[in-house]
């Protein structure tokens, strides 16, 4: 009979690759949604100046954005977002303007 153990670091090490590829995830998520209206270069400079806490909002509010502009041809309305989705749309904004 074969017993397998786990040590600690072994745990830590997990934890940290899965939180790692999640936040990959997530940089190719908001890649995807930038670019479907600016360059790969503006995109990349837009991503490094979001904060992480920021991230998942931005690409929600980019979704819906892009999403609303598809569909209507107009601009999304800021009432349909929630208080998240506008933060993370407002330092996608910001950071826009700092890449110009």
């Amino acid at each position: 009979m074969r017993i397998v153990s786990c040590s600690p670091w072994g745990l830590i090490a997990a934890t940290v690759l899965v939180a790692g590829l999640s936040t990959a995830a997530r940089a190719d998520d908001f890649m995807k949604e930038c670019m479907v209206t600016a360059s790969e270069k503006m995109c990349t400079c837009i991503a490094g100046r979001i904060p992480a806490d920021q991230r998942a909002n931005a690409i929600v509010g980019l979704r819906k954005s892009n999403a609303s502009v598809a569909v209507s041809g107009n601009l999304l309305d800021p009432a349909t977002l929630s208080q998240q989705e506008m933060q993370g749309l407002n330092a996608v904004v910001a950071a826009q303007a700092y890449c110009m």
